[in-house]
Order: structure tokens, then sequence, then C-alpha cells
């Protein structure tokens, strides 16, 4: 890594640990800790349970798309085999920067069952888009549940100013991708207005995506299960961040705590938009900042309730993925997978090069 890669690193790195900082110094750890003791053993042990099940069933969804990818490249790998290699890539993901993560997926496919590099980045590229449809699909939709029930809300108006820009932010997120998806030009264009060092990065990405595009656009089904399967792992999440607010926050006296399922949801989605933004090492405290600012909006939600709920969402994550995130590292080569970026980076490169040829 160059010397300039490096003190950009740094500086990523510092400003999401202050961010953090800031976050955990306005929660006040004791206080939280105190709200989560007041649940008692069995409250804690069902709270525990819950998240651990809809977690596993988030990263169970998530391989199987996945799995779905690449048999439109013509890859057809039982669920098990893949099913590691996603645990350990998002692990990864969570600690570096430009989702390093992905290159243990490649690495472990080329070499466990000789799959082509290209064919593995493909699904990535692909995956990451439908990650971002499906997600301005959620969005959408429970913004649009939320409309009608913010009306019987009091001083809602800032609430609804935030729905609009959200919703309208979303719908013309999938026009801009719908637009894409039938004049991939438009993308080429837009990709020459960036300075060179950039605009060959994106178009090596951009061509995979294309050329991903192309074979499902021949299997529909595929694309229609991709896409559903998406929304699906960003609906999880939003009831994994919705069974913590029920359960360590309850709802004020006089509002219907299921208003807001659907409006956590849209915060938990906001949030990870966060984690698909590859700049940023595990949006360390920018996910956090993100859900507790849409929370806040809530009446039931107020101040620093709002930021616990997602600090308690991030941390029961962290600890469930860094266990199996563990685990299927050192099963899948222990510390060779830490070794792969520096191989990835050259061949990623190389994959660049033979995308231009072909065009």
């Amino acid at each position: 890594m160059r010397v300039s890669n490096k003190l950009t690193s740094l500086i990523i790195y510092s400003l999401t640990l202050v961010v953090l900082l800031i976050i955990l110094l306005y929660v006040q750890p004791i206080m939280l800790i105190e709200s989560i003791l007041q649940l008692g053993f069995w409250g804690m042990f069902v709270l525990s349970i819950s998240l651990i099940s809809l977690y596993f069933v988030d990263m169970i969804v998530r391989t199987y798309r996945w799995k779905l990818l690449l048999l439109a490249q013509g890859v057809d790998l039982n669920f098990t085999k893949l099913f590691l290699p996603t645990i350990s890539a998002l692990m990864i993901n969570l600690f570096t920067i430009a989702r390093a993560g992905e290159a243990v997926r490649m690495y472990s496919l080329k070499r466990n069952y000789n799959t082509k590099y290209s064919d593995t980045f493909s699904s990535i590229v692909i995956e990451q888009v439908l990650s971002i449809i499906g997600l301005l699909i959620v969005v959408t939709g429970t913004l649009f549940l939320l409309g009608n029930s913010l009306t019987s809300l009091n001083d809602s108006k800032i609430i609804q100013q935030l729905i609009i820009f959200l919703f309208v932010f979303s719908f013309a997120g999938l026009i801009i991708l719908a637009a894409l998806l039938i004049f991939p030009d438009i993308g080429n264009t837009l990709i020459d207005f960036f300075p060179s060092f950039i605009s060959e990065r994106l178009q090596s990405v951009y061509n995979s995506f294309q050329n991903g595009l192309h074979d499902l656009r021949l299997k529909p089904n595929l694309l229609i299960s991709g896409i559903i399967t998406s929304a699906s792992i960003w609906i999880i999440e939003g009831i994994m961040l919705y069974v913590i607010a029920f359960t360590v926050f309850p709802a004020h006296e006089g509002y219907l705590n299921v208003i807001d399922l659907p409006w956590v949801i849209a915060a938990s989605c906001a949030g990870n938009i966060t984690f698909i933004i590859p700049i940023l090492p595990g949006a360390m405290g920018e996910y956090e900042a993100v859900v507790a600012i849409i929370l806040y909006g809530t009446p039931n939600y107020p101040g620093s309730g709002a930021v616990s709920i997602a600090l308690i969402d991030r941390f029961a994550k962290t600890i469930m993925l860094g266990l199996l995130g563990s685990y299927a590292s050192l099963k899948l080569g222990g510390m060779e997978i830490f070794r792969i970026k520096k191989k990835f980076s050259s061949d990623e490169s190389e994959i660049g090069n033979n995308r231009k040829k072909m065009n």
C-alpha cells in the first residue's frame, strides 16, 4: 500500500472512531447497561435468542442470494460450500475499508472449486446492486405505510418532511437504477466524467456488472429471486432493530407501538446504506448515527434512547458475526485469508484489463 493510501486509510479510521466515541459518550454506557439489566435474566435470554435466530436467518438468506447469482454465471455450488465464505467476508468487512472481505469469497471459490475470478467478481458486484435495489424498495414501501399513520402523531411535521425526502430519494434511486439497466451506455458516459485513476476502476466494476446482468436477463427468475432475497435481508435486519426497540425501550403510553415497525425498518435501511459505501471501515459510528437521527424524530424513542437502540443492535451483530466469522475464517485457512488482499488487488487489475480487451 502506498503512503498516500495509508494516510487516507488512517484518516478514515480516525474519523469513524471519533464519531463512535462521541456517540458512546452521549449515550452514557452505564445508563445503557442499567436499561438492559432491568430486563432481568429471562428478558435478556429471550432477547438474545431472538436476535441470534434472526441474524442467523439473515446470513442464510445472504448465502442463498449469492448461490442464485453464481448460478446465473454458470457456477453451481452447494449452499454449504458458500456459507463459510459469506460469513468470513462479512466479518472482515466490519474492520476493513473498500469491502476487502469480498476477496475471501473470490479466493476461497478459486482455491477450493477452481471457479473463475471474473464469475465470482461479477456475482459480488451484482449482489451489491441488488442490495441497493432491495433496500430502496423496502424504504419506499415502509415510508409509504408511514405516511398515513403519522397523521395521528403529535408534532409530526419534521417527521413528515423527512419521510417525503427519503421517499423521493428512494424513488429517484430506483428510477436511476432502472435507467442503467435499460440503457447501459449511460453508465459509461457518467464514468468518463471521473479522473482516469477512478474511472478505470469504476469501468472494471461496471463491465462486470453489465456482464453479470446479461446472464441474469437470460434467467429472469433468478433476477426476481435475487431482488426478493435482497429486500428480505433488510426487512429481517429492520425486525432485529424493532425487537430491541420494543423490548428495551417500550412505547410511551398513548402511542401504538405497531406504528413504529415500518419506521424502525426504514431507520435500519437508512443506517445500512453506510455499510454499502465501500470507503467506510464497517461504518463504525456512522450506522448508529444515521439510525439514531431517524429514530430521534419518533415520539417513542427520543434522546439517548434512539442512539441506545442502534448501539445494542450493532453490538449484538458484531458479537455474533465476530464469533461465527472467526470460526469460518479459521475453517477456510486461518491466517492465510489475511494475506489475500495483495493477491486480490493484482487479480482485480488483471480482470479489469481483460474486460477492456473484451470490449
